[in-house]
């Protein structure tokens, strides 16, 4: 069952996450749309997309506003993407607990055993690190025959270019066309960090209203929060004239 963030969830989540890092706000915003006791974690990048865009759906629509820049003449783009465009198998049921996706490679005479990463490989790895493609794409590697403590980066690459094959889903890359010099490139998009931006702003501007009305009627936040956003906003009308 698909679930909607009430505002006092949404503020949560934020409070939550800020100052946390993106692989950990990613989970966060995900485990609010998972059914209760789903370990988020373990599920693979593609499922834990799949969540957040049903998250983002129920809770702020099915457009998502982009802002880009062509890189063919600079021009900045908006764009308006629905999240079905994002979904490259199409509107699926998350799973529960299941082995996760896994594949074999030859390449370079090694035969790697791989699996599909997952969101506790993205919690593991540090981004800042200088090697942190390199140990995100070794923690995939189930096997290796011959064995081998690292494996060649040429065979880390070629791993890396098979992921996508293994776990639909887990890279959100557009189409675009530049309408003035018609230009024709793709562009990632982080699914987890729009949404992110979409709470933080949410629940920035949601507590300003909660400090004009505790100001202006005494209220608590809980009793702001009981108020519709549509009675609030007259009540922040009436305090402001």
């Amino acid at each position: 069952m698909r679930r909607e963030l009430t505002e006092t969830q949404l503020l949560g989540i934020w409070e939550a996450g800020t100052g946390q890092a993106p692989p950990a706000r990613a989970l966060l915003l995900a485990a609010a749309a998972a059914p209760p006791g789903t370990a988020v974690a373990d599920l693979t990048l593609a499922d834990l997309n799949e969540l957040l865009l049903d998250l983002r759906e129920e809770s702020f629509g099915p457009a998502l506003p982009c802002a880009t820049e062509c890189p063919g003449c600079d021009e900045p783009l908006e764009v308006s993407v629905a999240t079905d465009e994002l979904r490259t198998c199409g509107r699926r049921t998350v799973p529960g607990p299941r082995p996760h996706p896994s594949a074999t490679l030859l390449a370079e005479g090694y035969e790697v055993t791989y699996r599909a990463l997952t969101g506790r490989d993205l919690l593991a790895v540090d981004a800042a690190s200088p090697d942190a493609r390199r140990a995100l794409l070794s923690r995939c590697v189930v096997g290796a025959e011959p064995a081998a403590e690292v494996l060649p980066d040429v065979v880390l690459e070629a791993l890396a270019q098979r992921l996508a094959e293994l776990d639909p889903g887990a890279d959100t890359v557009l189409p675009l066309s530049c309408p003035h010099c018609r230009h024709t490139w793709t562009a990632a998009l982080d699914v987890a960090g729009h949404l992110w931006a979409e709470v933080e702003g949410y629940a920035r501007r949601l507590l300003h209203e909660v400090h004009a009305l505790a100001r202006g009627y005494g209220w608590s936040e809980s009793d702001v929060l009981t108020v519709s956003p549509a009675r609030r906003r007259f009540y922040l009308e009436a305090t402001a004239g």
